[in-house]
């Protein structure tokens, strides 16, 4: 997963109309996949698609009860696809998580999985 991100920021790539250059690598960050996981196992349970929790918390309250001090962060999500080629295409497709993987603001990534949900987070810690 890392080298399929890595490899589409290091290209740079069309997000929507726009071409986004090439950016930084990212490097895995462990609290963003805790972070990720538990948003993916919290939509299989319940059974909802959101990008807040089933309390209404944002992304950057879901990471920081992770102890993840945020200076940027994102999510990108998904339902159905069945492996990480197909989730990482159906992201390139759409303008606003393109954007999302080409954001040279971010420095981290995580992806988790639990079910047929994605979750991507992203994010740059502060110093």
């Amino acid at each position: 997963m890392m080298k399929e991100v890595n490899t589409l920021r290091a290209e740079g790539c069309k997000c929507g109309n726009e071409w986004m250059e090439p950016v930084a690598p990212l490097q895995w960050n462990n609290t963003l996949y805790k972070s990720a996981r538990s948003h993916a196992r919290q939509m299989k349970q319940y059974n909802f698609f959101s990008h807040y929790g089933r309390r209404g918390e944002n992304i950057a309250e879901r990471i920081e009860s992770f102890g993840y001090n945020w200076q940027v962060v994102g999510e990108n999500i998904g339902k159905g696809q069945t492996n990480f080629k197909q989730v990482f295409q159906d992201w390139i497709d759409s303008e606003t998580h393109c954007k999302m993987l080409m954001n040279a603001n971010v420095e981290d990534m995580a992806v988790a999985r639990v079910g047929r949900y994605w979750v991507q987070h992203f994010g740059r810690e502060r110093e």
